[in-house]
């Protein structure tokens, strides 16, 4: 009975991180197949986003999904970490939250890119009441050229709500599930979905040839 109610348990975890019975499925998505285009075209950089959550990993989960998914899709994109310490380094910035005090302007020549990615955390939220589970993340990202202008924007957010399906022994396993997932951070994988979205929505060519 013990190894049936934990395979049962084990497979309930799937199910959720798969996200069955929620209103977004988000899956764990690996590198595209084939080799990726190689970097092109103007060169960007991902600025630390603002985070309005209080989870002080959701920014850079989104954020390097983000940065992933625009380098597959052959944008020269800087690697965060020279880009992050160019910027503490040169205008004195390590958390989106100052980038107010400059300019798109000026964070390009900090860094030395033709155009740069603002973003911003604004839900990253597991709420469990009993066996209810319900999980948001929403993001957005803008595109600024050197010279201040706006290039693109784009937004994206996902979201799940749970409750236990079926009857009898069944409703136990589920009510184990819930527990061992809130021992593991449910939320990850909708903000890497998030950030590869985003992504996915940026069209070649808002900087110029690409």
């Amino acid at each position: 009975m013990r190894a049936a109610a934990a395979l049962a348990c084990a497979v309930v975890v799937l199910q959720l991180l798969a996200g069955c019975g929620g209103n977004a499925a988000v899956r764990e998505n690996g590198p595209a197949a084939g080799p990726q285009p190689a970097p092109a075209g103007p060169r960007v950089a991902v600025a630390p986003m603002e985070n309005r959550t209080n989870d002080l990993d959701a920014s850079e989960i989104v954020r390097n999904a983000f940065v992933e998914q625009i380098a597959r899709q052959g944008w020269n994109v800087m690697p965060t970490d020279e880009s992050d310490r160019l910027l503490r380094e040169g205008l004195g910035i390590s958390y989106g939250g100052q980038l107010g005090a400059t300019t798109p302007g000026e964070v390009c020549g900090a860094v030395g890119a033709d155009g740069v990615f603002y973003g911003e955390v604004q839900e990253w939220l597991k709420t469990t009441t009993g066996v209810y589970n319900s999980i948001a993340v929403a993001a957005s990202f803008r595109l600024y050229r050197k010279d201040g202008t706006l290039a693109w924007e784009g937004k994206d957010r996902q979201a799940r709500q749970s409750v236990p399906q079926g009857g009898g022994g069944n409703i136990g396993g589920q009510i184990i599930g819930y527990a061992i997932l809130n021992l593991v951070n449910p939320v990850t994988p909708f903000g890497k979905e998030v950030g590869r979205k985003i992504g996915r929505q940026l069209p070649p060519g808002v900087l110029g040839t690409k």
